[in-house]
């Protein structure tokens, strides 16, 4: 089951962030990364420090995207294009991933645990409580992926597996950065833990301030 391309856009259109829609697709998952997309994704092309997503669109669609998210137009393609504000367009991709898994983090609780240090500890011991309770956690986090906190089109993924595997809570870590990058957008926590905060991670935010306003 999937999720009208066209439904997508309208809700990317409530929030402000809607440029453009060229056509309609069954969207069925959502990716960043090319070399992941299988048929039926929406393939979302965004602008890093290294790479840019438009360049890979067409790989994406020899791949299988049945649409592409963009931030700027393309030469040409052969499948429906939704363009949306490049300042807002992380945060587009993040309620796309959202709308496309069900909502996830609607169905049951997610507790996010944020700060300098401690995080992966705290989740280890939140973990064990929960278990003790017989609420079966699932622990997104410094253990279970390449990044503490995944992109939103992963952890969307992820959540989507857990709740479906019958687990009753999600107890995830939170970088800085993902919350200045909005990989956790559009998530619903039912509760929120902030360990410490201090000075690492200052090559990305700067500042102190800066890395204590990422975590609001």
């Amino acid at each position: 089951m999937g999720v009208r391309l066209t439904e997508l856009a309208s809700e990317l259109d409530r929030n402000g962030w809607l440029t453009s829609c060229s056509g309609d697709a069954d969207v069925v998952d959502v990716h960043l990364d090319s070399r992941a997309v299988t048929a039926g994704s929406l393939f979302c092309c965004l602008e890093g420090e290294n790479h840019d997503g438009h360049d890979f669109a067409d790989e994406a669609v020899r791949r299988g995207a049945v649409a592409l998210l963009v931030t700027r137009a393309l030469e040409r393609t052969t499948v429906p294009v939704v363009m949306v504000d490049a300042a807002a367009a992380r945060r587009a991709v993040a309620v796309v991933a959202a709308s496309v898994h069900g909502h996830p983090s609607r169905e049951i609780p997610v507790v996010g645990i944020t700060g300098t240090n401690g995080k992966t500890t705290t989740a280890a011991m939140l973990a064990a409580i929960c278990t003790e309770a017989g609420l079966d956690p699932e622990v997104f986090g410094t253990l279970s992926g390449a990044r503490t906190t995944a992109e939103s089109t992963e952890l969307q993924r992820a959540m989507r597996r857990a709740v479906d595997a019958g687990r009753r809570v999600i107890i995830m870590e939170v970088t800085s950065h993902a919350l200045a990058l909005d990989r956790v957008y559009g998530i619903v926590f039912r509760t929120a833990t902030f360990t410490n905060l201090g000075h690492d991670h200052l090559d990305f935010h700067g500042t102190v301030r800066r890395s204590r306003r990422a975590r609001g």
